[in-house]
């Protein structure tokens, strides 16, 4: 064996074409993780560093490569298998490089799913520029790899199929081989706590792979009927409530968008305090901090935890279940058990409804509407384009408004949202930075964060304004999703712990909560068990198992069965079904369309006439004018415009329409004006009589909701009878 081994690689060496296959195969692997590396670090200094001070973690990265390439043995064509297979890898680095320079999360596979949002997503994080160059970049690669593929020469050696597969096999047995060794010596980790960290040390391949192929909730060892029925039993037969005394009241859950409180920071000076309100409210009010799962991104994943109950740690490195286990079937949530209770249940998010696909993902989570920003009137925007948070105070009035019932809502806040400016934006931020940050840029990026969340403060001082003055019982729960993108470490603060915000109960029912710091999926059963509301059995396997010593591992036992596996708790059967959600507090509806008149026109849409020919009167030559009181001309008798143009511009009235409705007639989509929410101007030539309208909130490309139908008639003036 040892003879033929040494006779194998003697023939790679002395024949050209092997020793040259064999060269690529070794040298490709490790110089294409080590460019990706510099892009993943964000610097040719760090990438080339790890060479040194990480090896083995470059060694698994190029065994990845390798592995890849390895597939190219069964082409006659390999070197340009492998430079095909290079420039993928490159590119790939290349998009985390991009996308982390857009909201500071690396690039996983989850992101694969948002591409049928990508319209949502250039609007978002891209420049029509930058969206123009990578469109270029890419033509380019693709160009330069068909090239590679019709001039770089076939593998001239006849081709062993059979021993080329067995050497894929050796080669994908020892990729696995070194991750297990790095994982069993902690060289890298198969759970990621901060995916930002994780990419940053064990590197882009192994990150990104272990983003495919390990997902969901894994199967537990114990797991089996018995063990899940053992659970059940004891939630069954305990009770840490007073069941003869549940509370009812309005339960609002207010996410805001990277807040906290930033005197945390050691050493920060600010000219004033950014968080006057909330700070006041913990001194008042049950609170804690909240440990979360992410650091800097992650929203929708605290949206879950909070939600749902259930750990994020059980789940795949850096998942995102909104993307993957969430599309396919509901999850035992904190609405659903309200639903019990007699609540309408309601989500509020001043985002566009698709991002993480909220618009479809909430249903399965037990929500009877969701109102997005599509179906909102935001009047103000940050300098980087979020919603500003004080819209959310009147929608969730209106919320409260809407029902008879006992409402719960979920409120996701966006105004905090990064990238933060590099550079001086805010005129006159009501909030400077007096001491603790000497970097320029860093400084900037802190003043516009703090003058951000000192508005965000005071939305919540007048939330909580408005629900004192309205009499109806509420609990409001005023927690942050994570930590600011502002390149933070633990030693720059006070509780050292990148991972920790903070929450607080707001309520006027006088709620007996003590303070407590605890986790993320611990919130909800925390204020369900004050108010002595136990359904549910994460909610009460929270209640119940916190704090012994088995109680992740149950979690873990638990959470597997009810969305992968058996479930056995539920005796096989899911009892959670997907609600006819329904998309806006109110319902968008259409009560009249009609011709628009000269006046509307030149209120609504004056570039129309403006855009007209000479004949619609671009000119106040030969027409009567007259002055104001202020000696400025005004046009009384405007020129005609054509008839036939005039006929084509129509008044669509109804109820709730927003900057994101569009008319449709007859399936068609038509140049729309938002006039106000009860009014949009349409351009419909040629209408006839029957033909049907619908006004279609959208989100980019996206169809949300549509309104119901209406019919247009139209009869002859000349017969005394009234357009409908």
């Amino acid at each position: 064996m040892k003879e033929r081994l040494k006779a194998y690689f003697l023939d790679i060496w002395k024949t050209k074409n092997k020793r040259i296959t064999a060269i690529v195969y070794i040298v490709a692997p490790i110089l294409c993780a080590i460019v990706i590396d510099c892009f993943n670090k964000r610097s040719v200094l760090e990438g080339l560093k790890g060479i040194i001070d990480s090896p083995f973690t470059l060694f698994v990265n190029g065994m990845i490569i390798l592995f890849t390439m390895s597939i190219g043995l069964l082409c006659k064509k390999r070197l340009a298998y492998v430079a095909s297979v290079c420039a993928l890898w490159t590119c790939l680095g290349v998009a985390n490089y991009i996308i982390m320079s857009m909201r500071v999360s690396p690039f996983s596979a989850t992101d694969l799913k948002l591409l049928g949002n990508i319209d949502n997503i250039i609007e978002v994080y891209l420049t029509p520029i930058s969206f123009i160059l990578i469109i270029v970049a890419l033509v380019l690669v693709i160009v330069g790899v068909s090239v590679l593929w019709a001039k770089l020469p076939k593998y001239a050696e006849k081709n062993s199929y059979l021993k080329n597969i067995v050497i894929i096999v050796i080669m994908f047995l020892l990729t696995m081989g070194s991750i297990q060794i790095g994982i069993h010596t902690d060289k890298i980790s198969e759970k990621f706590p901060n995916m930002t960290i994780a990419y940053y040390n064990y590197g882009f391949p192994y990150c990104f792979a272990t983003s495919i192929f390990n997902t969901g909730v894994s199967q537990p060892d114990e797991y089996s009927k018995d063990k899940v029925m053992d659970i059940i039993s004891q939630l069954n037969a305990t009770s840490m409530v007073d069941s003869d005394d549940v509370k009812t009241p309005n339960i609002i859950f207010l996410q805001l968008e990277s807040f906290i409180d930033v005197s945390k920071f050691e050493g920060l000076e600010l000219s004033a305090d950014a968080t006057p309100i909330f700070n006041q409210l913990k001194e008042e009010f049950p609170s804690g901090y909240l440990t979360v799962n992410n650091v800097g991104y992650g929203t929708a994943n605290t949206e879950f935890e909070v939600m749902t109950g259930l750990n994020l740690d059980d789940f795949g490195p850096g998942e995102f279940p909104y993307n993957t286990i969430l599309t396919k079937t509901t999850c035992e949530s904190t609405a659903y058990i309200l639903k019990e209770y007699g609540y309408a249940t309601h989500a509020l998010h001043n985002n566009t409804a698709t991002f993480y696909a909220r618009n479809t993902v909430f249903k399965r989570l037990g929500f009877d509407t969701f109102t997005s920003l599509e179906y909102m009137y935001p009047e103000e925007f940050t300098v980087t384009d979020w919603a500003k948070d004080k819209v959310l105070t009147e929608e969730i009035m209106k919320v409260l408004e809407s029902t008879e019932d006992t409402d719960y809502i979920y409120t996701i806040s966006v105004q905090g949202h990064g990238a933060y400016p590099t550079e001086s934006v805010l005129e006159e931020p009501a909030i400077q930075i007096i001491n603790g940050i000497e970097n320029e840029e860093r400084k900037y990026m802190f003043e516009y964060y703090v003058n951000m969340i000192n508005e965000m403060d005071e939305f919540v001082g007048q939330l909580i304004q408005c629900l004192s003055e309205f009499d109806e019982e509420t609990v409001l729960v005023i927690y942050g999703d994570h930590l600011p993108s502002l390149e933070i470490t633990e030693k720059e603060l006070i509780n050292e712990n990148l991972y920790q915000t903070e929450y607080v109960v707001w309520n006027n029912i006088d709620l007996k909560l003590k303070d407590e710091d605890i986790e993320s999926f611990q919130l909800s059963s925390r204020i369900l068990e004050g108010l002595n509301i136990e359904s549910g059995y994460i909610n009460k396997f929270h209640q119940i198992f916190k704090g012994r010593e088995d109680y992740f591992d149950k979690l873990h036992i638990l959470s597997y069965d009810i969305l992968y596996g058996n479930m056995f708790a539920y005796d096989g059967i899911n009892p959670y079904i997907a609600t006819d959600m329904q998309l806006g507090t109110y319902q968008v509806d259409i009560e009249e369309v009609r011709n628009a008149t000269y006046e509307e026109m030149d209120m609504y849409n004056p570039e129309w006439k403006q855009s007209g020919n000479d004949e619609a009167g671009d000119s106040l030559e030969g027409q009567e004018s007259s002055e104001d009181d202020n000696g400025q001309s005004i046009q009384e008798n405007p020129a005609p415009m054509p008839e036939d143009e005039v006929s084509d511009w129509y008044i669509v009235s109804g109820d709730y329409f927003t900057n994101s409705s569009y008319v449709y007639v007859n399936g068609k989509e038509y140049e729309t004006v938002y006039v106000d929410q009860n009014n949009l101007l349409v351009n419909v030539p040629q209408l006839a009589t029957l033909d049907i309208f619908v006004v279609k909130q959208k989100a980019g490309a996206t169809v949300l909701s549509s309104s119901h139908e209406f019919t247009y008639f139209y009869v002859d003036e000349n017969d005394n009878e009234n357009a409908q």
